[in-house]
């Protein structure tokens, strides 16, 4: 997307602070510029125009920037946000992890008065991501339950893979299993158009559990001399917990494509362990007896992380990434990292960091004593068969 391409909405409640960042917005090439004086007038610009970047304000009055984002998040906002505030720095890094609960792409915060170079700067960045064209190109809302069904009995939901790195070594170690569905060769539907659907039934997010396994297990196999030392992580929802035949299940599927259990890393979401404790904790313990490893994913998202850890003995720990993204710019992720790691490695418990995306993070977690990471920094989801044609793959190290 070009500049003059690209579409922005400015929501500040002050006009001069309007004024001056459109004309520093033109200055730089952005020519397509909206203006709004609080929430309520921004809801109407936005309803109207397709946004790309908005600039917005927390303090306003008639609709505050909270309104803004709560809005943006229920209407499966695709485009990237920029926080601004006169506020401490604490409000404004608070503000931007309650957006990513809504599943926004902030892409920074900027304390007044803004700067051009700042400006100039967080644009280049975020021009420069993978997740912008991503996110366009698949704005167009979530798939239905009988869509989804459909796209499952056709064979349609695909294994991605992302590789998880030794951070001592810098050796591929596994690779945690993501879902995509493939519409078509030229489109890739991804996880947020999708998942709602399914974790909203449970018997339909069995069959996408079980599908996107299945998927996986045939890549594998195919590839196993390449990958036959290496672990494997894979997301399992509290609701596939529910049904009381699937631990003996995966078993047996484990079994007919000859993967060893103990290769096997079922990821479960804290934040989706609470419904009913008793059935949950059953169910990974027969997994554990099984001799599948169990992984607390999203760690520090949810409310019962020390009951949890206490209760199951999980073999891996994984740092949710919204620690892990500012993890170098604000103390509190830094120190939630930190504590992170400790407590795991007192509990004997390997440590695996996710939405790694630069080297300075990778020393940062390194010298922490984090066991692995994964994100763009090594590289993006993609189907086995990529990985098994690079050469830093089948040398089993990523080139520094």
């Amino acid at each position: 997307m070009t500049e003059t391409q690209c579409q922005i909405l400015i929501v500040d409640d002050q006009k001069v602070v309007r004024h001056t960042l459109s004309l520093c917005l033109r200055n730089l090439g952005y020519e397509g510029c909206y203006e709004a004086s609080n929430g309520k007038e921004a809801k109407r610009v936005i309803e109207e125009h397709q946004i790309d970047v908005i600039f917005c304000d927390l303090n306003m009055p008639v609709e505050d920037g909270f309104e803004v984002l709560r809005y943006l998040g229920a209407s499966h906002y695709q485009g990237a946000i920029v926080l601004m505030s006169s506020e401490e720095q604490d409000v404004l890094q608070s503000t931007s992890q309650l957006a990513r609960l809504y599943n926004l792409q902030i892409i920074g915060c900027l304390p007044k008065p803004l700067t051009a170079a700042d400006i100039k700067s967080m644009l280049l960045d975020w021009a420069a991501l993978p997740t912008v064209s991503m996110g366009k190109l698949l704005n167009e809302g979530a798939l239905s339950s009988e869509q989804l069904i459909q796209f499952i009995e056709q064979g349609s939901v695909k294994a991605y893979f992302q590789p998880q790195i030794d951070l001592n070594t810098q050796a591929i170690q596994g690779f945690e299993v993501l879902a995509r569905i493939e519409e078509s060769p030229q489109k890739i539907l991804m996880p947020d158009l999708f998942i709602p659907a399914a974790e909203g039934d449970a018997t339909l997010i069995l069959a996408l559990t079980k599908s996107i396994i299945q998927s996986a297990y045939e890549d594998v196999k195919q590839h196993w001399d390449y990958v036959s030392s290496l672990s494997f992580s894979f997301n399992i929802s509290g609701r596939v917990l529910e049904h009381d035949n699937f631990p003996n299940w995966l078993k047996d599927i484990s079994e007919k494509y000859s993967i060893p259990t103990h290769q096997i890393v079922c990821e479960l979401t804290e934040t989706a362990l609470n419904d009913d404790q008793a059935i949950t904790d059953a169910q990974m313990l027969r997994m554990r007896m099984l001799k599948f490893k169990l992984s607390i994913d999203d760690f520090g998202t949810g409310y019962s992380s020390i009951a949890q850890l206490h209760a199951i003995p999980f073999n891996e720990l994984k740092i949710d990434k919204c620690f892990i993204f500012d993890c170098l710019t604000n103390s509190k992720s830094a120190t939630v990292v930190e504590q992170s790691v400790k407590m795991a490695k007192a509990l004997g418990l390997t440590v695996v960091a996710e939405g790694v995306e630069s080297a300075e993070v990778v020393e940062f977690l390194h010298r922490l004593g984090c066991d692995s990471a994964q994100g763009y920094f090594y590289a993006k989801p993609a189907p086995l068969s990529d990985f098994i044609s690079e050469t830093w793959f089948i040398n089993r190290a990523y080139p520094q």
